[in-house]
């Protein structure tokens, strides 16, 4: 008679115990859901600026950006005029820094910026400014013919007048035959010149395959 009464004890424990553990996890299960793995990052996703670009303006063409085969860091990029270049990552995940180099065609070439917009999948380059470590970018809202802007034809000069707080700057800009522009800078504190050369390309979407196998035997 006492081991059958055990036995129910038993039972009975043995089933408040189940119930308590399915109530804890019917708790849990209600306040947190399981969510899907996410996708495993691809080449492209990793380092979007490698892909294939049409280039816009005057000398339209096709600028492909290829990883170099053992240097993760580094890219290459053909189809500019100035032929075959290389940049640098300088800050994750698309802004790269040109450093003064000759190209495979044997062209020198100014040092530089190049950046990936990926909001409007556009391609970046600016050739003839030193690469500026605090905003990179900046060089960008130079570019009088960016997105946005209507394009200048060639000779087309813009005079702009800032009044600051250490007295008025002026700049002229000045769109030269080659698409260069003449960028002269007139502050308080001296004067300025720069040349640069600015080419923009819009990537060419789901056609990037070949562009984001790494480069092999192009190390200088």
């Amino acid at each position: 008679m006492k081991k059958a009464f055990l036995g129910v004890v038993t039972a009975l424990a043995l089933g408040v115990a189940a119930s308590a553990q399915n109530s804890t996890v019917d708790s849990i299960a209600a306040n947190y859901k399981l969510q899907p793995m996410p996708a495993p990052l691809t080449l492209e996703k990793t380092f979007p600026v490698i892909g294939t670009y049409q280039l816009n303006g005057e000398t339209p063409g096709t600028v492909t950006v290829m990883l170099d085969s053992s240097n993760k860091g580094m890219v290459w990029v053909e189809g500019l005029p100035q032929g075959r270049i290389k940049a640098y990552l300088k800050k994750s995940p698309a802004t790269y820094r040109i450093l003064a180099q000759k190209s495979a065609a044997g062209t020198s070439v100014p040092e530089g910026t190049l950046y990936f917009d990926a909001a409007s999948n556009t391609l970046n380059i600016a050739l003839g400014k030193a690469y500026d470590e605090v905003d990179p970018t900046a060089v960008f809202a130079l570019n009088p013919n960016a997105a946005g802007v209507t394009a200048m034809a060639p000779g087309t000069e813009i005079k702009t007048e800032i009044e600051g707080p250490q007295g008025e700057t002026k700049v002229k800009t000045e769109v030269e035959k080659d698409g260069t522009v003449k960028t002269k800078t007139k502050t308080p504190a001296g004067k300025t010149k720069s040349k640069v050369m600015y080419f923009t390309a819009v990537k060419v979407v789901n056609n990037t395959d070949a562009s984001t196998q790494p480069a092999t035997g192009m190390q200088q």
